[in-house]
């Protein structure tokens, strides 16, 4: 008796639709594309119980004729290819023909469109994939597509949604996501018939970031510097916004890539990002991005899973070296400073504290109003500076009054690292760890002099590096040192010994389970002690680890990893030839800080990405001792 059967169609259609749709968010996905493709200007969706009840979403787009309606919901029709050779100029978000259909197999569905063409509109009742209903209407050009009662012929698939309000905001990243990538369309998202999001669809990407994410966002974003792409190889074109460093995060999951307007996971674009950023970030933080990526369609491959989230390029080498530099150009042509502003809410002089005491002071007799005044004047003595961001109030306020020094939010002008304006006479030395300085604008800096010396004496260590013509010298010790190891550090050596010579140390294997170091990179010459030479391998070992290949090919590998593990011998001997916190110093010693600083081409943060310095502006000086 046989016993390989060949399924029938429900139950094909009912195991495809998981591949494709598996939660109310990807029902949504799939019709918003739908919509974008059919050209629209204005997309609605509407969500019932975090799309567990309903999910509609209307469009203004060019709608489906009456003869394409029900073809629509057939397996593997599409209007966007007709032939393999069609993805090599792709133009369109879907093109594999099966969102439809795999909707239409776990759910009861509902149309309404009218072809721009037409008189008339055509309406049709779908349920688990079989036509139940078909007539014409009258309606406007355009679609509304309804989904109901999603996987109600598969109940174990409902049991594995999550909480309403979770469902709700994945949906509402979705539409966020395709927000910012369309931002000339105007989207609006309506959760129980309460509006949820609602973009301006001017077509300026930052106006839909700030709606998205609120308007405080604004004053941390900096606008990506477009690159005149090489005649040679006019390949990817990078638009977008990143954060400034002060506003890093822990996850990746503030990074938005978008490839050909594609919501896309890429590795390749967010190691790229990371590599732009460079020493401005600590290792394990990551910023707030959106890069969207314009590639010929004959240069990336979408068709690799069947909710398209994933791509693949052809010539990622370049991809990774136009994205990274694209960051990297903008970071350097910024005013990355973080400034000093007064916590909301807090200190004598937050807003509704201000108004209750306007309104109590004109019920209180001149005595009491003098008692009064004597403890604002107490508060003032007693209010704190703390450095945070912004609140969404004070960014405002201080757009209107043209304040700020990062140029008009989203810009991303400024004053670029190489016109830090700091004047080279230091002020002040604070707690034996910060220099206060000035600059030409009268705004005050504080400077963390390790961090500050640390970015010194990492630049001037890779320029001696390339003076060098790439050569990392090694000092021979005065006694060759036999440490004790461990088992894990054994291995570790044994498993890297020819990175350590690249890097500059001369070891080798003494007996079955030693080794003797006979010389180190000349940048720890003087600097380390025999019980610490161990523990900058491990580190830098430790650096080794965690480098990724991020471009294909071997030689581009190697190179990447070259340099990750420069950065971590540099910045460790950095670190070790560097001025302490807590360590007094001569004016003179100030001084010199002050004016490498000034000559650093990153000043802004030091080899490990903490700030060298913060900002005090004038104006929030005068502000505090109400002159303003």
């Amino acid at each position: 008796m046989p016993r390989i059967l060949i399924l029938e169609e429900l139950t094909v259609g009912k195991i495809a639709a998981g591949e494709v749709v598996d939660r109310p968010a990807s029902v949504v996905k799939e019709l918003v594309e739908n919509s974008l493709d059919a050209g629209s200007r204005r997309v609605v969706v509407e969500v019932g119980n975090g799309g567990r009840d309903y999910i509609r979403v209307t469009d203004d787009g060019c709608g489906i004729c009456e003869a394409d309606a029900e073809t629509a919901f057939k397996k593997h029709a599409t209007s966007k290819i007709a032939k393999i050779e069609d993805l090599a100029s792709l133009q369109t978000l879907g093109f594999r023909g099966e969102a439809l259909p795999s909707i239409a197999a776990v759910s009861r569905v509902e149309i309404s469109t009218r072809h721009e063409s037409e008189d008339f509109g055509t309406f049709l009742r779908v349920e688990a994939g079989t036509t139940k209903e078909r007539r014409r209407v009258t309606r406007a050009v355009g679609t509304t597509l309804q989904v109901k009662s999603l996987f109600y012929n598969l109940p174990a698939r409902i049991s594995t949604f999550k909480s309403r309000a979770t469902e709700l905001r994945r949906i509402i990243a979705v539409c966020t996501n395709y927000a910012v990538a369309y931002p000339e369309i105007k989207f609006e998202l309506f959760h129980d018939g309460r509006l949820v999001l609602s973009t301006l669809g001017n077509g300026k990407m930052l106006d839909a970031l700030v709606n998205a994410y609120g308007s405080s966002l604004g004053r941390e974003l900096l606008e990506l510097k477009e690159l005149a792409a090489p005649a040679t190889s006019p390949l990817v074109q990078v638009r977008g916004f990143i954060s400034k460093p002060a506003a890093s995060y822990s996850t990746k999951k503030h990074l938005f890539t978008f490839v050909n307007r594609r919501f896309v996971r890429s590795e390749l674009v967010e190691k790229a990002v990371k590599r732009g950023y460079g020493t401005l970030l600590p290792r394990h933080a990551y910023p707030f991005a959106v890069l969207s990526l314009r590639v010929p369609p004959s240069e990336v491959n979408v068709n690799i899973h069947p909710k398209k989230h994933e791509v693949s390029f052809y010539r990622p080498d370049e991809v990774f070296h136009a994205v990274a530099e694209s960051v990297s150009t903008t970071l350097r042509n910024s005013d990355l400073i973080p400034e000093v502003v007064k916590k909301a809410g807090t200190g004598s002089f937050s807003r509704q504290r201000e108004k209750e005491r306007q309104r109590e002071k004109k019920a209180e007799s001149e005595e009491k109003r003098r008692s009064r005044r004597d403890e604002a004047k107490h508060e003032i003595l007693q209010t704190s500076f703390q450095f945070q961001r912004p609140t969404t109030e004070e960014v405002s306020k201080n757009e209107k009054e043209g304040g700020g020094t990062g140029g008009r939010a989203g810009t991303g002008t400024g004053r670029g690292s190489s016109e830090l304006n700091i004047r080279a006479a230091p002020l002040y030395q604070v707690l034996d760890s910060y220099i206060v300085a000035q600059t030409d604008a009268d705004d005050l800096i504080l400077i963390d002099q390790h961090a500050a010396a640390e970015r010194i004496n990492f630049e001037r260590l890779l320029e001696k590096y390339w003076q060098s013509g790439r050569r990392i010298n090694n000092q021979t010790l005065l006694r060759p040192y036999l440490p004790e190891l461990s088992p894990h550090q054994l291995y570790l050596l044994r498993e890297n010994e020819e990175m350590l010579r690249e890097m500059g140390f001369d070891l080798e294997r003494f007996g079955e389970d030693s080794y003797v170091v006979r010389a180190i990179p000349v940048v720890f010459h003087g600097m380390l002690g025999e019980d610490e030479i161990i523990e900058v391998i491990e580190r830098l070992v430790e650096g080794e680890g965690e480098v990724e290949v991020e471009v294909e090919g071997e030689e581009s590998s190697k190179r990447e990893k070259k340099e990750e593990r420069l950065k971590v011998l540099f910045s460790t001997a950095a670190c070790k030839a560097s001025v302490k916190a807590g360590e007094k110093l001569s004016y003179e010693g100030m001084r010199e800080i002050v004016r490498g600083l000034k000559a650093a081409k990153m000043p802004f943060t030091c080899p490990h990405g903490r700030p060298t310095m913060i900002r005090l502006t004038k104006r929030e000086i005068e502000k505090r001792f109400k002159r303003r």
